[in-house]
């Protein structure tokens, strides 16, 4: 490493008051605050290593002893720690771009190992301002990891066995991994001639330019009181561990270690056991002003042959009220205005476009994350959600940029977020979405399952997967999914009625049908003034059915000229749309 100043030693070479402080620095920096699981990752192997204990350091012992996967953890079967281990380098990567581009050590985790390595560097050897550590191609690996089974590595695997499709008269770029790469290029160098004329999204110069993330809402969860251990079978302390394990899957919130300064909301109940099972009487508060923002009591029946299923409903039930992405907290963050906006209130308004798909929302949405992109261009949320909005721009023909291609911006914006954020349920969800939208129906529900794994609690993740199930065929296990979904959802968005409606018709089930169209308050949605005709309106009546007609005749000229195009710019099956079409023929649409 003599290029950058830097000598590379063993841990018996170096000093552990020196490792120790670098630590600290690092796990106190922007890039590593953000991530509880990284700090965790990156503490435990540098305190091993000092303990002379470094030929432990194994996956099962990192999974288990700092993750917090449980003793009965397979390395062969959850790729946990390989993954981990790609964003951790990538994260030391960047926090050596940045804040620490003249830390007197360096802490690196080499390829092949999870032993780290300490690098003290040479006097007089400092990097210039403004050097990078990036390839010459100015294309980090943005969390590759070198072992197999990482979510990239899968990818690369595609980008060899992707194939051109040609939707609604689009050539698209299907090989997510390829996007991945001349996609990230396109992301993150892009010029307003680049990328098919697409308006470049992101320009990073060194990752010290701008802060990693905005400051998303942040939880400490307090140590349950309990009024009978043997009673309820748990501890506080491990109630509040299964409590931060749940809350921590959420993209859009982080769980903090650290009660002073870091936390911007409490978490604290009781647990007590009764005769109908067992009860959490739980509180979230502000924990600057104290404010009470939500209480709630739970109970749980007792399960005698598996007991611990009382406790995952209740901690489940609780993580799912609170930071879902129309839960509590994020319900909360919208209506503060004591806050400075640093770009998080644009992610929380983006899951509101989902609730009405107007043109103008999605215009004000796409703008924002755009800036966003700019503004924080590691961050992998903002490009998950701009995957969602771009996709419209095709399917609902909003705000069409006719120069740039829709969905060839929507697959580069997914494999970005994937590569930030290999192990976030949004960022699959967004590169699900992407195959959906590129007919590959397969695909699309194999990285939807793998979006549900990785957030079970996660609602929206899970009536995705409904959605594109009940497309592909599937409409009886995807209305399941959706069911799920909004019974733990009572906020749920319209468009869970707008796809159990799409479902009610492969069933036959015109009635059905009728009263989750008449739910669906989605104006400007082409599937559901197409299945509000083929329901026959409001009520079924001919007067109903001609309001209908007269409602797709007025506000979807195109639909109404060509239905067979516009649906399936939506619906990627074949045999649905012909079945829609001719639905919408017999019910009138000449």
């Amino acid at each position: 490493m003599s290029d950058s100043g830097l000598k590379d030693i063993g841990p018996s070479d170096a000093s552990p008051a020196d490792v120790r402080a670098a630590l600290s620095a690092i796990q106190s920096s922007a890039v590593f605050g953000a991530s509880r699981q990284l700090s965790l990752f990156l503490g435990y192997v540098v305190e091993k290593t000092l303990a002379g204990d470094a030929d432990r350091i194994k996956a099962y012992s990192i999974a288990t002893e700092a993750l917090g996967r449980p003793e009965t953890f397979d390395p062969s079967v959850d790729p946990i720690v390989r993954v981990e281990a790609g964003r951790l380098r990538k994260a030391l990567e960047t926090y050596y771009q940045g804040e620490g581009a003249a830390a007197p050590m360096r802490i690196s985790i080499p390829r092949g190992s999870y032993v780290p390595r300490f690098e003290p560097r040479q006097e007089g050897t400092a990097k210039p301002s403004g050097a990078s550590d990036l390839p010459a191609d100015g294309v980090a690996d943005a969390g590759q990891s070198d072992e197999p089974g990482s979510a990239v590595v899968e990818s690369a695997d595609a980008a060899q066995r992707g194939r051109a499709w040609r939707i609604g008269g689009l050539v698209l770029l299907l090989a997510l991994a390829v996007a991945g790469i001349f996609g990230a290029r396109a992301f993150f160098s892009a010029g307003p001639s680049d990328a098919a004329g697409a308006p470049p999204v992101a320009k990073v110069e060194t990752a010290a330019s701008t802060a990693a993330r905005p400051m998303v809402p942040r939880i400490f969860v307090v140590p349950f009181a309990v009024t009978n251990d043997l009673a309820t079978g748990i501890t506080g302390s491990q109630f509040a561990t299964k409590m931060v394990t749940a809350l921590s899957r959420f993209d859009e919130v982080t769980v903090v270690t650290r009660l002073d300064g870091d936390a911007d909301y409490l978490l604290s109940g009781t647990l007590s056991e009764g005769q109908g099972g067992i009860s959490a009487a739980t509180l979230l508060t502000d924990r600057i002003s104290g404010r009470v923002i939500w209480s709630s009591k739970l109970s749980a029946p007792r399960n005698p042959i598996q007991p611990s299923l009382a406790i995952d409903e209740l901690v489940a039930d609780i993580a799912v009220t609170l930071a879902q992405p129309y839960g509590v907290v994020m319900s909360d963050r919208l209506a503060r205005t004591d806050r400075p906006d640093d770009g998080f209130l644009c992610l929380a308004r983006s899951f509101n476009y989902w609730r009405d798909f107007t043109t103008a929302t999605h215009a004000e949405i796409r703008n924002c994350l755009e800036e966003l992109t700019h503004r924080y261009p590691t961050y992998a949320l903002p490009y998950a959600m701009l995957t969602f909005i771009y996709l419209d721009e095709d399917g609902l023909a909003f705000n069409v940029q006719p120069e740039s291609p829709s969905v060839d911006r929507a697959v580069k914006a997914s494999a970005m977020a994937v590569q930030l954020a290999p192990t976030s349920a949004r960022a699959q969800q967004a590169l699900q979405y992407a195959y959906f939208a590129t007919g590959q129906i397969d695909r699309a529900i194999a990285t939807g399952k793998r979006a549900v794994q990785l957030n079970p609690l996660d609602t929206e993740v899970r009536a995705s997967q409904g959605q594109v199930l009940i497309v592909a065929g599937n409409y009886l296990l995807g209305a399941t999914l959706i069911e799920e979904a909004a019974s733990h959802n009572p906020a749920y968005p319209p468009w869970y009625d707008l796809y159990l409606a799409l479902a009610a018709f492969q069933a036959g089930n015109e009635p059905a049908m009728r009263t989750l169209v008449r739910r669906v308050a989605l104006p400007e949605h082409p599937l559901a003034a197409t299945l509000a005709l083929i329901a026959g309106g409001a009520d079924g009546s001919p007067v109903a059915r001609l309001d209908a007609l007269a409602n797709i005749e007025n506000k979807f000229p195109e639909l109404r000229a060509d239905p067979a195009r516009v649906l399936a710019r939506i619906i990627p099956n074949p045999v649905l749309v012909d079945k829609l079409v001719d639905a919408v023929r017999t019910a009138g649409l000449v």
